[in-house]
């Protein structure tokens, strides 16, 4: 899957609108969910036709950029440097294991994008990320992250991607700039209307025709409703590419 971008006055809408008719071609499109939220589903949508029973198809864990090795205890630590053959963690080798832990992650979403059936919707980022490793649909010095919304209550959380965030405090939502963009295809599959249908969501309404979703910022990204429940929500950056290094993880070279 290759594109070569044009330079445009917008970019931000190139790159959305390649993106957009990207995942439209692969059957993330039409693939069912393992759990649909009651609070996301649109009123009109058949959950019965979009739900399937939970599957397999794990998505590794991953180590975010802001964790170091004294964050985690012995026992956590012996998991996940098992889990990409590493006998032993040490300070020394903690890097190489958060390194061999994104490179499984891209691969995993590489090998499952085009062929998904159903996921929940940390696969469905998983396969965006391995999408976008695999394609130019972004052109140069893109930055791409991994994010995970977060419920102090633990209820709940939802893995998505962001796309061109501006260097900002993650929890400043209003402050990613208008070249960043978001990839949620579990929100889409649960909405009948546009732009909901879209998996493809505008950060700033500026230059973002069809692609502005506001009930997405409003009740899932920024989650106005439980704030104001006293629910702490918190936004995390789970893991960070470039779209020039992107394309080199998930083909086993870590």
């Amino acid at each position: 899957m290759s594109e070569n971008p044009s330079h445009t006055a917008n970019p931000r809408m190139e790159r959305m609108q390649r993106v957009q008719t990207a995942i439209e071609k692969t059957r993330m499109a039409t693939a069912k969910l393992w759990n649909p939220w009651e609070t996301v589903v649109e009123k009109g949508v058949d959950i019965s036709k979009i739900k399937a029973p939970a599957g397999g198809g794990q998505v590794p864990e991953t180590i975010p950029p802001s964790r170091s090795f004294t964050d985690y205890g012995a026992l956590k630590l012996r998991l996940l440097a098992k889990s990409v053959d590493i006998d032993t963690p040490t300070a020394e080798n903690f890097a190489k294991i958060a390194l061999k832990l994104k490179d499984k992650y891209v691969e995993v979403g590489r090998a499952n994008y085009r062929t998904l059936d159903s996921a929940n919707c940390t696969l469905f980022a998983c396969c965006v990320m391995g999408m976008l490793a695999d394609s130019d649909l972004l052109g140069s010095g893109v930055k791409v992250e991994l994010f995970n919304l977060v419920e102090s209550t633990g209820a709940s959380g939802h893995a998505y991607v962001v796309v061109g965030r501006a260097d900002c405090d993650p929890q400043e939502v209003d402050s990613y700039g208008h070249d960043c963009f978001f990839i949620d295809v579990w929100y889409a599959r649960q909405r009948r209307t546009e732009p909901g249908t879209r998996s493809v969501k505008a950060a700033t309404p500026d230059d973002a025709a069809g692609f502005w979703d506001e009930a997405f910022i409003k009740d899932l990204i920024k989650s106005e409703g439980l704030r104001q429940k006293g629910v702490t929500v918190r936004l995390v950056p789970k893991l960070l590419f470039t779209s020039d290094d992107l394309p080199t993880f998930g083909l086993s070279k870590y």
